[in-house]
């Protein structure tokens, strides 16, 4: 072999075959798409949007957009979402979840003590409640058209700061109890409470926790309520619109004084309520 066919040789064991060689105008792949929301919140992704999913959910987008609320016990984490446009297109992103602290919430000398040392009869009834509402609230695969816009109105004319009290984990006396899964309004007994958009009530009831508490079904799996309200003035499958007078605030079921407790459940998610009350171009977006 000659010093030529020898060089050769080497060359081409030293850059690979010409199939194999990565030229230096070949297309290098974008790093994907990903959007970072914390426990409790919710992203978005705009743009000629027809689908969306978030793991193995599925629901159709807002005007548009998709939407994925992180429930607030979601392990925080990395998850795939993704979106059908209006085109067909199917594209893929990461969301990527992040643990919101849980302030300690200790509620001591409380002064409804039937709701400290539960007896066996309202334990039953509870359990019998919650059997209820699950069903409501939960996920599902099928859903109504959205009615509601974005941000959804307030749930009374002059809404003040929340107090910050979404997802509190919480004691009675010393006694641990569930998570809070609303935020709380101080307003006074008597106040009107106003539906936050166009919807169908699902229930309205006098519940043993939540005392007297409404359930709107805005569509899109979207749920609202109202609860420890003095008194409600729909019922079951009536048709509101938003900012309809739906009640009263009050001090009814388990509370230390009167309030009004917001909450929200989307695709069976509980979020914090505060964040459809802002501009939805304020929320995190899938970049």
């Amino acid at each position: 072999m000659n010093i030529f066919s020898l060089l050769t040789i080497l060359s081409f064991c030293l850059n690979g075959s010409g199939s194999e060689v990565q030229r230096k105008d070949a297309p290098i792949s974008a790093p994907s798409k990903s959007v970072t929301v914390a426990q409790g919140e919710v992203g978005r992704w705009a743009g000629n949007c027809l689908r969306c999913s978030f793991e193995k959910r599925v629901w159709p987008a807002v005007m548009g957009t998709c939407y994925y609320p992180v429930d607030m016990d979601m392990k925080s984490g990395s998850y795939t979402i993704s979106r059908r446009t209006t085109g067909g297109k199917l594209e893929t992103a990461q969301i990527i979840v992040t643990e919101t602290p849980c302030r300690q919430e200790d509620l001591k000398n409380f002064p409804k003590k039937e709701f400290v040392d539960v007896s066996a009869v309202n334990q039953a009834r509870a359990a019998k409640e919650a059997a209820v509402i699950g069903p409501l609230i939960g996920y599902k695969p099928s859903v109504r058209p959205a009615v509601f816009d974005l941000p959804v109105g307030k749930p009374v004319k002059n809404l003040p700061k929340g107090e910050g009290n979404f997802g509190a984990c919480r004691t009675l006396d010393g006694q641990p109890r569930d998570r809070h899964t609303g935020q709380d309004y101080p307003v006074s007994v008597g106040e009107p409470v106003l539906s936050v958009g166009n919807g169908r009530v699902v229930l309205a009831a006098s519940h043993f926790y939540s005392g007297n508490a409404v359930y709107i079904d805005h569509g899109n799996g979207l749920i609202s309520e109202y609860f420890h309200l003095k008194g409600f003035s729909v019922k079951a499958d009536q048709t509101v619109t938003k900012g309809q007078r739906i009640g009263v605030v009050g001090e009814t079921g388990r509370v230390t004084g009167p309030h009004l407790h917001l909450g929200v459940r989307w695709h069976g998610a509980c979020i914090n309520p505060g964040f459809l009350l802002v501009d939805p171009s304020d929320l995190p977006e899938v970049k």
